[in-house]
């Protein structure tokens, strides 16, 4: 029995669709080879049955010796229990194939798209990355299950037109012609079902792109009234989707029954010429009943064919769209092997600087440079020269940055699970810390609003949370990891002034000793910083107390206190501070 997931999915070879398909298939060649033996003796225990009933038919009806009649009746009896042991073998094989590529793949997947991190979505849409591992896995492991059925059909074609054409020359070459005109035909049939389903593919990825940004911004469409718009949108290409599937299915049911119409003919052609030869004396009656035999059988590996020509054509398509999403260069090339000691965090592109063991918070105009800035600060890609304790990030290795400096980001991501596996993913900490980490987030009050306290279950995404009830557990989570370097963006812009005001008073005590940034505006937890970096267009344009910038730097006051005409006297505080 394996064990899944893998404790290590290999490394995918990317070169090429096929590539990539053999890779995998190398990569468990042994399940495959035994379901492929297993699927070979299943079929051939089924090719050679109707020679052994013909041979019980013409020495033991017609030559009427019970003996002879016996023996075959075994051989029927010893084939039936083979096919029957064999097919639950092969059966069981097919399945672990499946499964190894399938979550082989998605293993992959999962821990490439964890490595590039958000390059992925950058190049990508969301949507197209959700279909590739929703259906593309999936399909990608359908090659791995119908391998076995086509190398065994294969097989069981070869020996049948032998056994054919040791009975009769002429009626051999009807099957040795036959099956090979039947095959192209079909797979002829092939490349317009494959156009149609190329094309589902792609319009159910675009449609999930769109429920999916609908689904994240309802909130926002709701404020400006653009549900109807959306849905809209949605109505239109769930339509086209449901025509596209409609054409596939059209022509995958017609495939279905030329699959059984075509080689139907085949048989109706094979009995009538056996027909015909026993009349003339050229095949004896157990042979007329083995050629039908070998033509009825002969359905079976055919189809099995044509499905796994559908099945690898499906799956190079897959193996394409999952190469696309693989080939997406990861933004952060783990290549450091410095040690840092610590110390100030600083990124001099923007030239801030927060000191070590200091809060800092860095006030951005425009706005969304805090984010880029945060990012530079914790290496989320290689675009960056920011240092911590004087070594460069970029000479640090990637796990090192990662468990030291750590970046909360203003959109708070939670998982379905209880509120202990939000604020402590890893399990590794106490009861009492988890709650004191919920403490300084003010998110105790959470745990009333659930059933089971710690215990309680948040939905997918903590959709039966509000915004800032989010946004505080996810804060709870990152102050619990107390890493040596913390930067926080917008930590507190989902909650009201008082819990904001609680929460920064908090954070101070939380932090002390500790590196902080907070990349914020809010006029309540300014006051609780150290200092403050003041950048403007993408560079610090004074550093300072809070206090001491409200003094000296009108735009910077007009900026976080949003009142233009209201100058604040040196040592004064503002009515907001004042409710810190």
């Amino acid at each position: 029995m394996r064990s899944l997931p893998l404790s290590d999915p290999g490394t995918p070879d990317v070169t090429s669709p096929l590539r990539f398909l053999l890779h995998t298939a190398a990569l468990q060649w042994a399940p495959m080879v035994i379901g492929s033996g297993v699927g070979t003796v299943w079929l051939l225990s089924q090719a050679v049955l109707p020679a052994a009933i013909g041979k019980a038919i013409d020495e033991g009806v017609v030559a009427g010796d019970p003996t002879a009649l016996t023996r075959w009746a075994l051989v029927v009896l010893g084939l039936a229990v083979v096919t029957a042991t064999a097919a639950i073998v092969r059966h069981r094989y097919g399945v672990t194939n499946w499964l190894t590529a399938c979550f082989r793949t998605l293993q992959q997947v999962g821990r490439h798209t964890a490595h590039a991190g958000t390059a992925v979505t950058e190049k990508l849409p969301q949507g197209e990355v959700l279909a590739s591992i929703a259906s593309d896995g999936p399909r990608l492991a359908d090659a791995f299950d119908v391998t076995q059925r086509a190398v065994a059909s294969l097989a069981a074609v070869a020996v049948v037109a032998v056994l054919v054409l040791r009975t009769s020359v002429p009626l051999g070459l009807v099957v040795l012609v036959g099956v090979p005109v039947i095959m192209a035909f079909l797979l002829l049939l092939l490349r317009p079902l494959q156009d149609r389903q190329r094309l589902h593919r792609k319009l159910s990825g675009e449609l999930t792109s769109i429920g999916t940004d609908t689904v994240r911004g309802l909130r926002i469409l709701r404020g400006i009234g653009g549900e109807e718009v959306f849905l809209g949108r949605y109505r239109a290409k769930s339509q086209q989707v449901r025509a596209a599937g409609v054409r596939v299915a059209t022509w995958e049911s017609a495939l279905e029954a030329l699959q059984i119409l075509v080689p139907g003919l085949l048989v109706a052609a094979l009995v009538w010429a056996g027909a015909r030869a026993t009349v003339r004396g050229e095949i004896t009656p157990g042979d007329l009943v083995a050629l039908y035999g070998y033509a009825a059988f002969l359905t079976s590996p055919l189809r099995m064919l044509v499905e796994a020509a559908d099945k690898y054509a499906r799956a190079l398509v897959a193996a394409r769209r999952l190469i696309t999403l693989l080939e997406v260069p990861p933004a952060v090339h783990d290549t450091g092997h410095a040690v840092s000691p610590g110390g100030d965090l600083a990124d001099p592109e923007s030239g801030v600087v927060a000191d070590a063991g200091h809060l800092t918070a860095v006030v951005c105009d425009p706005p969304e440079d805090a984010a880029v800035l945060a990012r530079r600060l914790t290496r989320f890609d290689d675009d960056t020269r920011a240092t911590f304790g004087g070594t460069a990030l970029l000479d640090m290795p990637v796990t090192d940055v990662r468990r030291r400096v750590l970046l909360a980001e203003d959109d708070a991501q939670l998982f379905s699970g209880t509120i202990r596996e939000q604020v402590d993913p890893e399990d590794v900490h106490a009861d009492t810390e988890v709650l004191d980490a919920l403490r300084i987030a003010d998110a105790v009050e959470i745990l009333d609003l659930v059933d089971g306290g710690l215990a309680g279950t948040v939905t997918e995404r903590g959709r039966s949370l509000s915004g800032g009830q989010r946004q505080r557990l996810a804060l709870a989570r990152v102050l619990l990891r107390e890493p040596e370097a913390l930067v926080l963006v917008e930590p507190t812009s989902a909650v009201d002034a008082h819990t904001e005001a609680r929460i920064a008073g908090r954070l101070r005590t939380a932090r002390a000793g500790r590196t902080t940034v907070v990349a914020t505006a809010s006029p309540l937890v300014l006051p609780q910083v150290d200092s403050v970096c003041w950048v403007r267009d993408g560079h610090v344009v004074a550093r300072g107390t809070h206090a001491e910038l409200l003094d000296r730097d009108a735009r910077y006051r007009r900026f976080v206190t949003r009142d233009a005409g209201v100058p604040v006297p040196r040592g004064a505080t503002s009515d907001v501070e004042g409710m810190a």
